[in-house]
């Protein structure tokens, strides 16, 4: 097992935490004191936080993104993003810099073609990241995901491994698939959920076949 020291010094720029819901504020003054400590530059915390958070963070040069799980019910598919749209708008105006849409394969051509019209209004000033679990994609499909990102203008793609099959997992030949199809001028995120050996193959792959995403390639680790 590679151990985080062995890919990460201290301060290194491609950290970020993944912060979940804080007991109370005593939990909350401990995790910003940690966040500003570690000069980390990105975080993602529930969107119930962001206004507790930002208040701890607004003079630091910390990036607060926060994120939502979409879900799209195609009958209801209207109020949905209604009320996605309403919380993206309220949680920016209360000190979220970013906002990650968490989305499957299977919703994301519906996600994409809802956002698109109201792009500009929805995200202005803000960046916007789109999540996707990388079991989820075919190599064949990238060409399609990357023109629709393009569309979006996102800040980052994010990818997810939510269920790691360990050696029977292909995670290898599906980043290394990613990589010879990018096409795209992005950042490129990483939720492994604190797995060093899954980030280090990340890290030798972009390192291997695409050398200058290295500077764009982040990695959210627990807090």
């Amino acid at each position: 097992m590679i151990e985080i020291n062995e890919i990460f010094s201290d301060s290194d720029k491609r950290v970020a935490l993944w912060c979940e819901d804080v007991g109370d504020t005593n939990d909350l003054a401990t995790m910003a004191d940690y966040i500003i400590k570690t000069d980390v530059h990105f975080i993602s915390v529930p969107f119930e936080i962001v206004p507790l958070i930002w208040v701890y963070l607004e003079k630091f040069k910390v990036q607060i993104y926060t994120r939502f799980d979409v879900s799209l019910n195609q009958k209801n598919i209207d109020a949905d993003m209604y009320n996605l749209a309403a919380n993206i708008t309220s949680v920016c105006k209360k000190g979220a810099d970013g906002i990650q849409l968490f989305v499957s394969q299977h919703d994301f051509e519906s996600l994409v073609d809802k956002i698109l019209p109201v792009r500009d209004d929805l995200f202005f000033g803000h960046d916007l990241s789109i999540a996707l679990d990388i079991e989820d994609i075919d190599i064949n499909n990238w060409g399609t995901l990357f023109q629709k990102l393009r569309d979006l203008r996102i800040k980052a793609l994010v990818l997810t491994l939510n269920e790691d099959m360990k050696h029977r997992s292909d995670f290898v030949g599906r980043v290394y698939g990613m990589l010879q199809n990018w096409d795209i001028d992005c950042e490129l995120h990483f939720i492994l959920n604190n797995n060093f050996d899954r980030m280090d193959q990340v890290i030798r792959l972009v390192e291997s076949e695409k050398p200058e995403l290295s500077d764009k390639l982040h990695f959210f680790l627990d807090y």
